[in-house]
Formats: C-alpha cells, structure tokens, sequence
C-alpha cells in the first residue's frame, strides 16, 4: 500500500508541473530581498559582514538538506567562490543567485557532466532599481556528451546575477557543475 502511494505521489510530482517559459523570475524576490538587506549600492561596501550573514543561513540549511536538491528555492553563488554542483531531475528547475558584482564583467561557466536531459538555461541580471535584463540563452541537447558552456556577462557591475537552469525531459537528469569568476 505504502509503495502504490509513493508511485501515485512520484507520478503526480514527475507529470504536475505545467510548462512555463524560461525565464529569471525564479530568483527575483531573492534578489529583491538581497537588495533590501544590502542598501544603496555604493562600490566602496565591504562584502565581510554580508556574506558572513548568508554564511551563517547557508551553514544551518546546508546541514540539515547537506546542499542537495532537498535545498528550497534559489541558491546562492559567489563571484570567484568555487564550483556548486548538482543534479536536476525531471521537469525541475534550479536557481542561482549572486551578490552584487563589483566588476563589470563576469564569466559564468556550466559544465554538464552527465546525464541525458536537455536543459535550458537563461541568465538576467538585476539592478538595485529592480529591473530584470535578460543576458543570455542556452540549451543544452538531449545527448550524454559532457558540454560546458561559458557565458560571458558585460555591464553587470552593480548588479546581482540570476541563473535559472530547467529540465526540461521527464525521466532524465542533468548534472551540472556552475561557477561565476571575475574578468
């Protein structure tokens, strides 16, 4: 009984979701919160006591879903912070949010390690007036390949970068390795 359930459940949550065009609004009210947390922008704010804050939150979430796809909603993603990796089943979504860049341009790198799912991907930026400006597009194919795919950001000093990346196969998986560096 308890497995015909879970099937039941599996088979709602694998079908439920609705299609939706690609976009950055998965992560607009956590920028949203970030700019009301950080203030006017000024280029000359040190970064310490905001990340140790996010720090802080990330530690006690991250222990309890260890960072995996038990985390809820967007993700964060430090500039020059090191590869976050994962893995995006079926007909989900996954949502990446930086702090504000203090450089101009910045470089994003996906690498798609496994898996079979195409995934589409689109990144925005956001200023501190609120205004979502999409960046770029990609689709990564249905194939098992390795591919990695960088995309290079201009103009986006002072902003805050949103990444969305959606499965879009029911039964397949995409695993991704993704970083931001400074150019």
């Amino acid at each position: 009984m308890r497995k015909s359930i879970l099937v039941i459940l599996v088979a709602l949550f694998a079908f439920g979701f609705q299609a939706e065009a690609q976009n950055c609004n998965q992560g607009e009210k956590l920028a949203q919160d970030t700019w009301a947390e950080w203030g006017p922008w000024k280029p000359s704010i040190s970064l310490i006591p905001w990340k140790n804050k996010v720090q802080r939150i990330k530690n006690v979430w991250n222990a309890i879903a260890s960072n995996g796809s038990a985390t809820i909603g967007p993700r964060f993603l430090e500039l020059d912070g090191g590869n976050e990796t994962g893995t995006i089943l079926g007909k989900t979504k996954r949502t990446f949010v930086t702090p504000p860049s203090f450089d101009n341009r910045v470089e994003v790198t996906i690498n798609k390690y496994d898996g079979k799912a195409k995934t589409g991907v689109v990144i925005c930026t956001m200023g501190r007036n609120g205004v979502l400006q999409q960046k770029a597009t990609y689709e990564f194919p249905n194939d098992r390949n390795g591919k990695v795919k960088k995309f290079t950001l201009n103009n986006v000093k002072g902003k805050i970068i949103i990444i969305a990346m959606r499965n879009k196969s029911v039964g397949n998986k995409f695993k991704y390795r993704i970083n931001a560096k400074k150019k």
